[in-house]
């Protein structure tokens, strides 16, 4: 029985070390599209089944409404929309697509999509899991002056998992000033979100 716990302990850290290793996005991916209200874009999925489209009002006043397409039957979801600028990835093996909506100048929401199945399905609670794991690293006195995560990916071949970077400076509630510096790197497996964090 010990040596049974052992193994199972031994097998869990094994996956917390290499999950917290890989939290290191490269360069850019080349298949990044930047969304925005004043363009129409699209990215198709490397597999080139898919399809992730934006149509732009070309206005301040209206929202881009967000697509999946099937490039196969023309078939499309309306996955929502974005208010201002966004971008968008898609993983290596075409299972997922990545999109960082930055909704507002001080504010960025975390949105992913899976479409192994029949049709395209949102990964619910996913960003609202990831500002709980940040905030619960900030003091209560403390709140941040934006959110932002300037470095985003998949976990090299692997889909179920994403890797961000979280700039986020910290400063006291009613309190003016720049803030200090305040950065985590998170990764994320899509399966059960469980986040691994590291500095």
């Amino acid at each position: 029985m010990l040596c049974k716990r052992l193994v199972i302990v031994l097998i869990f850290w094994t996956f917390v070390a290499g999950f917290a290793c890989s939290t290191e996005c490269g360069s850019p991916s080349a298949k990044e599209v930047n969304l925005s209200l004043w363009s129409t874009s699209s990215l198709p999925s490397p597999d080139q089944r898919w399809q992730f489209v934006s149509v732009g009002p070309n206005s301040s006043e209206h929202k881009a409404t967000l697509y999946i397409q099937s490039t196969h039957s023309s078939k499309k979801w309306n996955v929502g929309w974005i208010e201002r600028d966004g971008t968008v990835f898609w993983s290596e093996d075409s299972k997922r697509v990545f999109l960082r909506d930055e909704y507002a100048a001080d504010d960025t929401k975390i949105r992913v999509f899976d479409v192994a199945g029949l049709q395209p399905r949102e990964i619910k609670g996913l960003d609202e899991k990831i500002r709980k794991v940040i905030f619960a690293h900030i003091p209560e006195n403390e709140t941040t002056l934006w959110l932002y995560y300037p470095q985003a990916c998949f976990a090299g071949n692997d889909s179920s998992t994403i890797l961000l970077t979280v700039d986020a400076p910290r400063v006291r509630k009613r309190a003016n000033g720049s803030g200090k510096p305040f950065s985590l790197k998170l990764a994320i497996n899509l399966n059960n979100l469980q986040i691994v964090v590291s500095r």
